[in-house]
């Protein structure tokens, strides 16, 4: 009978490996189908790399709402994903492009980080303790039209995919093989680590030394491995901002259809937590503006690592 300490070293070494496996297949179709396809970074990283890192949201989120205090575990599910997202994800892969700095198209993601905005601020209202059924359900259309209206914005993009010779492109019969994959590994590797959070809590560790690590980075390791091999290996600043941009929106969407779709009850979520999460994103928004804007308008925007320290302060210091 091997030891409850050796199982958990085993385990996370074993989602370790499914994660960065999975990353590695998941970003080698996404821009395998880039190139085969000549559609862009930006799109790419806000429809497959964003869809398939945010599977790991919808299994929790349709067995959670069935559960007592199921509105509540699902609402925060998807609040501590998108916070994390911001905070540890992008925080994280700004920090470590100390030497490079983080550089990506701001002006082609400006209109996405307006809808961003508008769906977490109607996503956070309905976190409000609201009694009202039909208000709830209003809110929640609202959130999954603002999806469509995000959809709506994406434009295929032909002729502008900057051939990079590190991309091995995939056969077009394996791309979605790759794709499902990685985000088969992305989704399993998550799942352990939650397994490994819940171990570690009957073994008496502090909950809250469990929350800010195994259950968080359970919420957004796809993203975070992601994003890492994007930088690493591909150095796709840009599909690091699409994946977050657009792992944040399908979490909205997908709170937003099951709760159109099940009847939820009163949520209970401290209102800081609500304002911190739009806060953030408004405050992230305004220091690339002004990057923006100090840079001459300039499409491409470079980022110090101080933002993404700042960040990763802000998750870790109130959340």
């Amino acid at each position: 009978m091997l030891n409850p300490a050796i199982i958990i070293i085993l385990t996370t070494i074993a989602s370790i490996c499914m994660l960065y496996y999975g990353a590695n297949l998941l970003i080698s179709g996404a821009l395998s189908a880039a190139s085969r396809f000549k559609i862009s970074d930006t799109l790419v990283s806000i429809t497959l790399i964003a869809g398939a890192t945010s599977l790991p949201e919808l299994f929790i989120l349709f067995q959670a709402i069935h559960n007592p205090g199921g509105s509540t575990l699902a609402y925060g599910t998807i609040l501590g994903s998108n916070f994390a997202n911001i905070g540890l994800v992008l925080g994280i892969s700004i920090l470590i492009s100390s030497k490079n700095k983080f550089s990506f198209n701001f002006s082609s993601f400006k209109p996405y980080f307006l809808i961003s905005l508008y769906a977490t601020f109607i996503f956070c209202i309905y976190g409000l303790n609201i009694e009202s059924l039909w208000v709830k359900k209003l809110f929640s259309i609202v959130m999954i039209f603002l999806i469509f209206l995000y959809i709506y914005k994406l434009k295929k993009e032909t002729g502008n995919y900057p051939e990079t010779k590190d991309i091995v492109v995939v056969p077009k019969r394996e791309i979605f093989l790759f794709i499902l994959s990685g985000a088969a590994l992305l989704a399993l590797g998550s799942g352990l680590l939650v397994r490994i959070g819940s171990e570690l809590q009957l073994l008496g560790i502090s909950s809250a030394i469990i929350g800010s690590i195994y259950f968080a980075l359970a919420s957004s390791s796809p993203e975070i491995f992601t994003s890492l091999f994007a930088i690493f290996k591909y150095k796709k600043y840009d599909v690091v901002v699409g994946n977050v941009i657009g792992s944040n929106l399908a979490n909205i969407f997908i709170f937003g259809l099951i709760t159109l779709i099940f009847s939820s009850e009163l949520i209970n979520i401290p209102l800081q937590s609500l304002s911190l999460l739009f806060t953030l994103e408004i405050s992230l928004f305004c220091i690339f503006f002004i990057y923006y804007i100090s840079n001459k308008k300039e499409n491409t925007i470079h980022v110090h690592s101080i933002v993404g320290f700042s960040i990763i302060s802000v998750y870790y210091l109130f959340y």
